[in-house]
């Protein structure tokens, strides 16, 4: 396995992922279709309202000098408009295809996304033709006055460009709004900004340099310049973001100074595993059963990517509950998993005494040293009033351990040479 699949991910081919694309698109191409068809039948009367907003003169200066490029830009704009009124259902047939195969902070960042640019795409379009375009002409018109000139103006190229004006703004505000959605939400930071730069630049510009006029190629290259400055200026602290970090972990540095972050997963396990507190330097999540709860584990993916977690230490789980295609995806995330295996250890118990939960959670090594966890250990035993500690490699089944007594998982040497010292018996189990 060389990717990263979710609990709903499955083992369909790529045809079939094609065909459903392919529907869910041809569904969205029909609707566009049949509301170009019902806005032809008024573009005419908007048409004329947008005309004279945008015209410059204090009489009509705007006139078609080819009505075949006039019609053209009538069916053109008649076709935007349908695109507009089919966004939503768009949005939802593009959610509900992404979704399977989107993180959920990836989901609801998507879903943010698509609201905001809602709002923005309608804002901005209604102050483009009302305020920013009949401004914008009338400066432009206002040199003609002063150096005497009579202004006649093509109505299909006026309205061409103020398309490709409007279509700018959105494509702009489009792509400095999916910086923002992605920087507060955490996916967006230094490490993986060249990654996100390469798509946003990439697409915005794709489509930018789609519907400019090819004879405007000063508009070409002024709006180029614009929206990248724009976008990298939105993005200037979201670029250059650190690691993100959340859940309280912390950088933990190993004898040879390698960085690790390693996650706590407190499972519950349907209230058989007992809570205790993790290492200092550690995050700590919680959820009822992870091993059974497909969601819960999307939840976990999603948290080990995003922070960057190289090691989970679940409570009471053990690893071999998971799926194998599960524990493969936290591999290919370069994440190590290990188990304190709590709801066994609670198990062996009658007399709710947590020092084998504790003697669990010291034992941990990597990115600890031998001789720290030596030394958390020891501190735990002398802090108790233990006098046998009974270890394996594995706890045995029917464990009943006594007031006086503790169980190590698989102890170090170091550990059990320290812990003889103190004149504790060992004892040994093969099981």
């Amino acid at each position: 396995m060389n990717d990263l699949h979710l609990s709903s991910d499955d083992r369909r081919p790529v045809q079939s992922h094609l065909d459903e694309f392919t529907r869910r698109l041809t569904t969205v191409i029909i609707l566009v279709i049949i509301l170009t068809g019902i806005w032809s039948l008024s573009i005419d009367e908007l048409l004329h309202y947008a005309m004279l907003q945008l015209d410059p003169c204090a009489d009509a200066c705007i006139n078609i000098f080819s009505p075949d490029e006039w019609a053209g830009t009538r069916w053109l704009s008649a076709t935007l408009l349908g695109l507009l009124t089919a966004a939503p259902f768009a949005m939802v047939q593009a959610y509900s295809f992404a979704r399977s195969g989107l993180l959920p902070s990836e989901r609801r960042a998507f879903v943010v996304w698509m609201v905001i640019m809602g709002g923005l795409a309608f804002g901005s379009l209604v102050f483009t033709t009302t305020i920013f375009l009949p401004w914008l002409y009338s400066y432009g018109h206002s040199f003609n006055d002063v150096n005497g000139l009579v202004g006649r103006y093509d109505a299909a190229e006026i309205l061409r460009i103020s398309i490709s004006i409007s279509w700018a703004i959105i494509l702009v505000l489009a792509a400095m709004s999916v910086v923002m959605v992605a920087g507060m939400s955490k996916l967006l930071w230094e490490g993986n900004a060249s990654w996100w730069r390469l798509r946003i630049h990439g697409m915005m510009l794709m489509l930018l340099w789609l519907v400019i006029p090819s004879g405007l190629p000063g508009l070409l290259v002024a709006l180029t310049c614009f929206a990248s400055g724009l976008v990298e200026l939105v993005g200037w602290r979201f670029f250059r973001a650190s690691m993100p970090v959340a859940h309280g972990l912390l950088d933990l540095l190993d004898e040879d100074g390698g960085t690790h972050r390693v996650l706590y997963v407190d499972c519950s396990c349907f209230g058989t595993s007992p809570r205790i507190e993790p290492l200092k330097g550690m995050g700590m999540v919680s959820y009822k059963s992870i091993c059974r709860s497909p969601i819960e584990q999307d939840h976990l993916l999603d948290v080990t990517n995003r922070f960057q977690a190289t090691k989970l230490v679940f409570s009471g789980c053990m690893i071999d509950s998971f799926p194998a295609s599960y524990i493969d995806s936290l591999r290919f995330l370069g994440c190590e998993t290990e188990s304190l295996d709590i709801a066994h250890l609670s198990a062996a118990r009658t007399d709710n005494e947590t020092i084998d939960l504790a003697l669990a959670m010291s034992s941990l090594v990597d990115p600890w040293s031998e001789k720290i966890m030596v030394a958390r250990s020891l501190l735990i035993i002398e802090n108790s009033n233990v006098t046998e500690i009974i270890y394996g490699e594995e706890i045995p089944f029917g464990l009943n351990l006594q007031p006086r007594q503790a169980w190590i998982t698989s102890p170090k040497d170091s550990l059990l040479a320290e812990i003889k010292k103190l004149g504790i018996l060992l004892t040994h189990n093969s099981n």
